[in-house]
């Protein structure tokens, strides 16, 4: 069984790190759960050396950007600490000591220079955005403000988690479809610029007229064999075009229309948008922020330009004293649940919960309809490479048959 070193909090605020046997990482992590410990983590024991670097306290460092992962992790370990009573100043150095990203460890040590200057936790992570979007930023000075930083830290952490999930249900549920269609435009590709080629020198010998689909074929692999600098030329031009239209405000919020908009995908955006939305705007509730700041860090936030307009055209009827739920109605732009929801959220008191239950309502549908799409997207994928692998074999053929007929 695989031995894993962890490292760990006490009851009473100590660090104390240790070895133990686990099948696997998760259940190491249960097992120093099971002894009252908060876990900063834990990692497998090795002989072997590897690419990355360690310093003193033993850990592999690796270089590259700081991922979403990475971020979670350590909004979950600081969370941790925090509840457990750990002064910030040894809350970093638990987590500097512990983070295992090379960027995030160098980022941290400024952070924990920079508190121990006199700045409060926000003020220090404000000044890396790249990594600390203003969602972030805006919880933790919320948490700082109120008190109630461990509470807010860990529903950013369960947040954070809960995003990252979605994002990873989906990139599962692409990935055979994806698969399918690389590996048929493969075949294809192979066909048109490879095999093909081979039988025009055998189709020139016969003296007679091809028929149509052979001729098409021959074209296509003609154009696609010598033309081929026209294919990647139209490309990158296209793809150009497309990069300088979108980097215009009216470019960008023409297309993110569009995208609410779209066949089948608009009515799936529309709602993975909205459960995004609905459960940022609660944890930011949560966490203290008003209603007017949690709409702005929203249009901040949101990746479309079109759903912003919207939240900055709510936010200016909220300010003047206008129901939240009628305004999101108003505006045309999100399903008629999120308003429905804001007014009796409203009415109760309690809209950070009533958006809670319609983010997991839409986290639901989405993932319902993106089962759907794929199921019935693989078939389709399946039958047009097969038809296009089908036509081009019997393309080919074709002329052969009707010179052995000619022949008998």
């Amino acid at each position: 069984m695989p031995v894993y070193t962890y490292s760990a909090i006490d009851s009473s605020g100590a660090e104390v790190s240790g070895v133990l046997n686990a099948g696997d990482e998760q259940a190491a992590l249960g097992q120093v759960r099971e002894r009252g410990l908060h876990p900063l983590g834990v990692r497998a024991q090795s002989g072997g050396g590897g690419a990355e670097t360690a310093d003193d306290s033993g850990i592999r460092r690796r270089g590259g950007r700081v991922r979403a992962a990475d971020l979670t992790l350590f909004t979950r370990q600081l969370a941790n600490l925090v509840k457990g009573g750990l002064p910030m100043m040894r809350t970093l150095d638990a987590l500097i000591d512990n983070t295992e990203n090379a960027r995030l460890y160098a980022l941290l040590q400024k952070v924990r220079q920079e508190v121990a200057e006199g700045e409060s936790l926000h003020e220090a992570l404000a000044k890396h955005p790249r990594v600390f979007n203003n969602l972030y930023l805006s919880l933790v000075r919320a948490g700082e403000s109120s008190g109630e930083l461990p509470t807010v830290l860990s529903r950013l952490a369960d947040f954070q988690e809960q995003d990252l999930e979605r994002r990873a249900q989906i990139r599962a549920a692409l990935t055979y479809p994806i698969l399918l269609m690389v590996v048929g435009t493969g075949i294809v590709t192979f066909l048109v610029t490879f095999l093909i080629p081979r039988f025009q020198s055998l189709f020139a010998e016969f003296g007679r007229a091809l028929p149509v689909p052979t001729q098409i074929v021959l074209a296509v692999s003609k154009f696609f064999t010598h033309e081929w600098w026209v294919i990647i030329l139209g490309v990158f031009l296209v793809s150009w075009a497309k990069r300088q239209w979108l980097a215009s405000p009216r470019g960008r919020l023409t297309w993110d229309r569009w995208r609410l908009h779209w066949p089948l995908l608009g009515r799936l955006y529309q709602r993975a948008a909205t459960a995004r939305l609905a459960r940022t705007l609660s944890t930011l509730l949560h966490g203290g922020v008003s209603i007017l700041d949690a709409l702005e860090i929203l249009e901040g936030v949101v990746d479309n330009a079109a759903l912003a307009e919207s939240l900055r055209e709510i936010r200016a009827g909220v300010r003047e004293g206008e129901s939240l739920g009628l305004r999101t109605r108003a505006s045309g732009q999100f399903p008629g649940l999120l308003s429905q929801m804001m007014l009796v959220g409203e009415e109760t008191g309690d809209v950070e919960g009533a958006l809670s239950t319609v983010a997991d309502a839409f986290d639901v549908e989405v993932n319902n309809a993106l089962k759907g799409l794929v199921a019935l997207v693989e078939p389709l994928i399946i039958l047009v490479m097969g038809g296009i692998v089908g036509f081009v074999v019997f393309a080919m053929l074709m002329p052969i048959f009707q010179l052995n007929q000619s022949i008998g």
